[in-house]
């Protein structure tokens, strides 16, 4: 969340400074060379001056078709980080129906980019580049000298996060692994000891008394609480109490249980409304 923040700072003004370069680029120049009567392009109070600049500039030979769509995306995506930041920290929330939610949006929810900051840089370089090598005319602003204490800030949180985030991203992988060995490693006696059979649950998804050996006999192999609800499809928070549970009644040395002896739940039939 951090990093996001930091660089969601940086996406507005970099995406700030990029439109006004567009538009200093063509409209600066084309004022210049208008005293010796050449038609403005793009003059003041044209709607959409961006798209229309940056057209221009394609036309000129000074971006690609290729530049040209990705700078309009970025632009874009500021627009989306001034007006839809909700969108762009959902994937992250703490939420769970939030979160099982983006499944069903599809291509239309917003999705962060972790990129954008660079790209922005970089077409920010890029312009200043070919603002000389096509001879614009451009104006100056302090915009820059002005933010550049806050942005020299912002990039050196970022690359702090970025190292702090990867290494947590890798041992977050050895748990992952470490966890995934450990379920793979599951003796499960034949399909009705099966901890996501049918039978292990009621309707209204409690544990019946089947399913409630199923865990324990988990438990009997030594299998951490994490696998335990992984298995079980529990909360982490029901699997502490079944596992508090197992131990209260003897843990490994409780007694044999017969599991074909245990009642088999009831499936109560569902009328058609």
């Amino acid at each position: 969340m951090k990093l996001r923040s930091a660089q969601m700072v940086l996406v507005l003004f970099y995406a700030e400074q990029l439109k006004a370069k567009v538009l200093s680029l063509v409209q600066g120049t084309d004022g210049f060379l208008a005293r010796a009567g050449r038609v403005e392009r793009v003059p003041k109070g044209t709607r959409n001056p961006v798209g229309k600049c940056l057209d221009a500039l394609e036309a000129d030979g000074a971006l690609s078709a290729d530049e040209r769509a990705e700078i309009r995306r970025l632009i874009d995506y500021r627009n989306s980080v001034g007006h839809d930041i909700h969108e762009l920290v959902a994937d992250i929330t703490m939420d769970r129906t939030v979160r099982r939610s983006l499944a069903f949006v599809g291509d239309s929810f917003v999705r962060y980019d972790y990129e954008a900051v660079e790209r922005l840089q970089h077409f920010l370089k890029v312009l200043g580049e070919r603002q000389r090598t096509h001879h614009y005319i451009g104006t100056i602003s302090f915009d820059g000298l002005q933010f550049r204490t806050a942005e020299r800030v912002f990039l050196k949180e970022i690359k702090l996060l970025r190292r702090k985030i990867a290494k947590q991203w890798q041992a977050r992988q050895q748990q992952i692994d470490i966890l995934n060995k450990e379920m793979r490693s599951v003796v499960i006696e034949n399909e009705e000891t099966d901890p996501r059979h049918p039978a292990t649950r009621h309707d209204d998804g409690r544990l019946t008394k089947r399913g409630e050996e199923v865990c324990y006999r988990l438990f009997d192999q030594g299998l951490s609480l994490t696998a335990v609800a992984h298995l079980m499809g529990l909360k982490l928070a029901s699997a502490r109490i079944r596992q508090r549970r197992w131990m209260e009644i003897g843990g490994k040395q409780r007694p044999p249980v017969d599991f074909s002896k245990l009642p088999e739940r009831k499936y109560y039939r569902r009328d058609d409304d």
